[in-house]
């Protein structure tokens, strides 16, 4: 027993959080059974705070017993104001005091149950909880090629510049390893020069890092989405392999729904004499949630559309995906996605499946950095403890 609770300790991995989401990387690290505690995260969109309590703690349950009453509505704000959440997307303007009594509640459970501190900008680093692994996957709209190309410039004010606040938590709690994700144009020409000044940052400080690009395809999600990771470690002993790609077993059509709502498809004018057969899905954005037409999809190759039935006539009836079959093509199961539907409307879960990353490509990630260590690490413990008996 001794030996046993010996071995718990020392690989229980502590992590924070940057940039959550609805917790994507909790999922991959839940789904391999690595022992880890989230001490922290940091977001501060609304729906994703919600969609994030729902998944990882009994929110869902709490929300429907825990009441604040008119004298705690003023605590409950002020709270909310220090970590500077929920936030106006587009102004950056808090919305605490504007929220009805039952959003309150839910907002200010929500934070205190999934431990957010808020605001990356405002986080006092001397304040968060000690941990081994922090995890960014900071804004991309300023850097993808469907967005606003701002770039990532320090100080220069745009979301994707969000990436240099790291730097301080970075700095001040020293986390043994670091996992970065972004859009694969973080590496183009036009912002190539920022990602490898930040590199040149991490070694300053005595990383050691590793990146590569990767596609959803290629780890068990029919899915065409690459995407820039970077591993970085304070072990310089420390030689991480990124993992190899994997012979897709999923479709596509493996992954939808069945008996789907009428208003999922598209007017019977734009019916088709074909079907639409693809194995792999193009890559699932932020603003899905718009729609899109025929024309668009067949002529850019974007904002997937799926036929799956015939009308009268015989022609094959076009229709979008739905919220579920987008968070299942970024490798989530239907009782988180449930979960999460519980709280946010459809637009909003096609928003954060745009946003997230695809689970299953963390999971092999993960699964290189801790699954061999953790099992060296348990046998060293092993030794020394056998040792110790003599």
């Amino acid at each position: 027993d001794v030996y046993k609770r010996q071995i718990e300790r020392t690989v229980m991995l502590k992590v924070f959080e940057a940039f959550a989401g609805y917790g994507s990387q909790r999922m991959a690290l839940r789904n391999l059974g690595i022992p880890h505690e989230v001490v922290g995260i940091s977001e501060i969109v609304e729906d994703a705070l919600l969609s994030y309590a729902a998944i990882h703690t009994n929110f869902l349950k709490e929300r429907t017993q825990i009441q604040i009453s008119e004298t705690d509505q003023e605590k409950a704000i002020s709270y909310l104001e220090k970590i500077n959440v929920p936030l106006d997307y587009k102004t950056f303007k808090n919305k605490a005091r504007t929220l009805k009594p039952e959003k309150l509640n839910d907002m200010y459970l929500a934070n205190k149950l999934i431990k957010n501190y808020g605001d990356i900008t405002k986080i006092n680093p001397e304040e968060l909880p000690d941990f081994d692994l922090m995890t960014y996957s900071f804004p991309c709209q300023d850097i993808s090629v469907a967005g606003y190309q701002h770039g990532l410039n320090c100080n220069s004010g745009t979301r994707s510049s969000l990436l240099w606040e790291c730097c301080k938590i970075i700095e001040t709690k020293k986390p043994k390893y670091l996992m970065m994700e972004n859009v694969k144009n973080l590496v183009g020409s036009n912002h190539r020069h920022n990602f490898n000044k930040f590199l040149s940052y991490l070694e300053k400080i005595g990383y050691k890092n590793e990146w590569a690009i990767l596609n959803a395809r290629d780890y068990g999600m029919p899915q065409n989405r690459e995407r820039v990771f970077c591993i970085s470690s304070l072990d310089k002993n420390f030689h991480y392999k990124f993992p190899m790609p994997v012979k897709l077993k999923t479709e596509m059509y493996d992954l939808l729904e069945t008996n789907v709502d009428r208003s999922f498809y598209l007017k019977d004018e734009f019916n088709l004499d074909s079907p639409i057969e693809q194995k792999i899905s193009y890559c699932i954005d932020s603003n899905y949630w718009k729609g899109t037409s025929l024309n668009n999809f067949l002529t850019k190759h974007r904002r997937q559309l799926v036929t799956d039935k015939k009308d009268k006539n015989g022609k094959y009836k076009v229709r979008r995906l739905t919220p579920n079959e987008a968070w299942r093509l970024m490798g989530c199961n239907d009782i988180d996605y449930h979960k999460a539907s519980k709280v946010v409307s459809k637009t909003s879960l096609y928003k954060q499946a745009g946003n997230s990353i695809v689970v299953p490509v963390l999971e092999a990630i993960f699964r290189n950095m801790f699954i061999k260590q953790e099992q060296t690490l348990a046998e060293d413990v092993k030794i020394n403890y056998q040792f110790s008996l003599f």
